[in-house]
């Protein structure tokens, strides 16, 4: 495959992934539905992960930074996609352990897509900042979560 089919390929597997996560959390009233639009999710975030993983061996310029963002983009969404099929929950011992992983690979992630941002050229530098924006959220969504999780009356 050329270089521009891989890229081609990495941000059709991003935009794809992007638009599969965000139909998850608008479908998380219906939890068979959910539970379907997770599972798809997953799948597309494990190919789109070894599309990254191949693009980069492949690519020799310096667009070899998209996919790089791509997978500092996957890392922390595959570790909190672990710790849901795992069960994590307020009621989960030692959960600040896995927030201080989530919130180590995110920084690292807005460095890392903050250099590429500025070594990828042309139109797929609108795919860092879509994926520097999508972790952002990412970011203050896990907060909200573990400043919930903390709270002492809700988890008697």
């Amino acid at each position: 495959m050329s270089e521009k089919n891989l890229l081609y390929a990495n941000v059709g597997c991003v935009i794809l992934l992007g638009l599969l996560l965000f139909l998850g959390f608008v479908t998380a009233e219906a939890d068979a539905t959910q539970q379907v639009m997770i599972l798809i999710s997953e799948i597309i975030g494990g190919i789109t992960l070894v599309v990254a993983i191949l693009s980069l061996f492949y690519i020799k310029s310096d667009q070899r930074f998209l996919p790089l963002s791509i997978l500092c983009f996957l890392a922390p969404w595959l570790l909190y996609g672990i710790g849901y099929e795992v069960g994590f929950d307020a009621a989960t011992p030692y959960t600040w352990i896995w927030f201080i992983g989530l919130y180590i690979l995110l920084i690292a992630g807005f460095i890392f897509i903050r250099i590429g941002y500025k070594k990828i050229e042309g139109h797929y530098k609108l795919v860092s900042a879509f994926l520097l924006f999508i972790n952002a959220i990412f970011f203050v969504y896990l907060i909200f979560i573990q400043i919930w999780w903390s709270i002492p009356f809700l988890n008697s």
